[in-house]
């Protein structure tokens, strides 16, 4: 389904203004179908994290931002000792976890699936323990509670600063030595429902001029490659593995804040490994 940009913008300031959450889950599952779970193969970011966290024997795994169907977590489930995924509000849908249970056990040949009930359920059968509301900036876990964190397409839709006191809190919850695997989605988003924009649109717009099309329930950070490498860095975080992949040509107009030298600037994904 084809929706230009500026027009699902105006529908996103209208849910913002007036708290029609429900309405947006409402397009995405049934007009949109955005929400629909559908699984044909393993995601390659599942298997990045599998990879980034080889070296750890069965750990003990935190993820924030992991959205309604947790596929990813079930599919690791097996490969960690325990999951605790966080939302700052609540997400998870046991409908959609249910239909990624019985996708991803069919791709791996787990065995017969049974649907799950509950969020009890969920973390009984899986080790996944769902918590939302929840927010990962300030936590009550204690100090090295977790041997590593994932994050999948989550950064690119918080502010820098919010982004900073995660991590804060993550070298806390995260012991010495563990690992933080991150995988981020440098694309427009908008471009995701609308073909007659390119997947870097949203660079042509300078800061002021794309906060009107930017809103809360559908926030974009625009942070490009370099900039998550210096925020890292800055945190004193030792980066292990360091990815800008899908390097795309730039618009013919490029804002003035973001560098047209840089060759990661045109990136549609990063990768990275990191060191706590």
């Amino acid at each position: 389904m084809n929706i230009n940009w500026k027009l699902k913008s105006l529908a996103f300031r209208y849910i913002e203004a007036f708290s029609l959450h429900q309405l947006l889950y409402f397009l995405q599952k049934n007009v949109t179908r955005r929400a629909r779970v559908r699984i044909g193969e393993i995601d390659q970011d599942w298997l990045t994290h599998r990879q980034n966290l080889a070296a750890l024997q069965h750990p003990r795994v935190i993820e924030f931002g992991a959205g309604k169907s947790l596929a990813q977590n079930i599919f690791l489930a097996s490969h960690f000792a325990s999951q605790t995924v966080v939302d700052l509000f609540p997400m998870l849908d046991l409908a959609q976890f249910n239909a990624a249970a019985e996708q991803v056990g069919r791709l791996t040949g787990a065995a017969d699936f049974t649907p799950c009930t509950s969020v009890a359920e969920v973390e009984q059968r899986y080790g996944i323990r769902y918590l939302a509301p929840f927010d990962v900036r300030k936590t009550s876990f204690s100090d090295a509670s977790f041997d590593a964190c994932i994050s999948t397409n989550t950064l690119e839709h918080i502010p820098r600063e919010s982004i900073l006191e995660i991590f804060s809190e993550l070298k806390r919850i995260v012991r010495p030595g563990g690992l933080i695997s991150a995988v981020i989605d440098y694309s427009d988003h908008y471009s995701h429902t609308d073909a007659s924009i390119g997947p870097l649109n949203f660079l042509s717009f300078s800061a002021d001029e794309f906060r009107k099309y930017n809103h809360a329930v559908h926030f974009q950070n625009r942070l490009r490659h370099h900039q998550f490498e210096d925020l890292f860095a800055s945190m004193g975080l030792r980066i292990l593995r360091n990815e800008a992949q899908d390097l795309q040509p730039l618009p013919r107009l490029v804002a003035a804040e973001f560098p047209t030298h840089l060759p990661t600037t045109g990136a549609l994904k990063g990768v990275f490994l990191l060191e706590v």
